[in-house]
């Protein structure tokens, strides 16, 4: 035999073990890289609905009302729709808004069913600086044994404050 044809025992394999352990990795480091970039998304639709629930406070607008802001704010990150289901995004959207929960309309996560399920938390401050804050406790991002995995006990949780001046009080006085 030949040189380039010989073959040595001890290196059969050897590419497909080198192969299956980069693609390893590689998986590894997409699934990491997209579990960032959700968790991002969520921080942001944090502090969206957070700029929506302290603008609508420093407008002037009733508690209840800035909560429906927040809530329509932050409809990408509320999990499934539950209840009526339909009509359009959109038009849920625009019902929630004029109705609140007498529309039917509401999200998995407004309203969690177990105490460890994922849920919206929304507040709103008003006074001389209207706030506003939105957290998702217990967010979805890693499955438990992913986590288990990289000894991660708690998921991290996104959220957003906004505080800016209380503008109602020039007009409402």
């Amino acid at each position: 035999m030949t040189g380039n044809k010989r073959r040595r025992s001890g290196e059969r394999g050897a590419a497909i073990f080198e192969s299956v352990a980069a693609l390893l990795i590689l998986c590894l480091l997409f699934f990491g890289m997209l579990q960032i970039f959700y968790w991002c998304i969520q921080q942001q639709f944090c502090e969206y609905a957070a700029f929506y629930t302290a603008k609508s406070a420093a407008l002037g607008y009733r508690p209840n009302f800035c909560m429906r802001a927040a809530r329509v704010a932050a409809i990408s990150i509320s999990g499934k729709r539950r209840g009526s289901s339909n009509v359009s995004e959109t038009q849920g959207a625009t019902n929630y808004m004029t109705s609140g929960d007498a529309s039917g309309i509401y999200y998995e996560y407004w309203y969690p069913q177990k105490s460890n399920d994922p849920e919206l938390y929304f507040t709103a401050g008003t006074g001389t600086i209207a706030s506003g804050t939105v957290r998702l406790l217990n967010a979805p991002l890693l499955g438990p044994g992913f986590a288990a995995l990289l000894g991660i006990a708690d998921n991290p949780e996104p959220s957003g404050s906004v505080q800016t001046y209380n503008y109602s009080l020039l007009y409402m006085e």
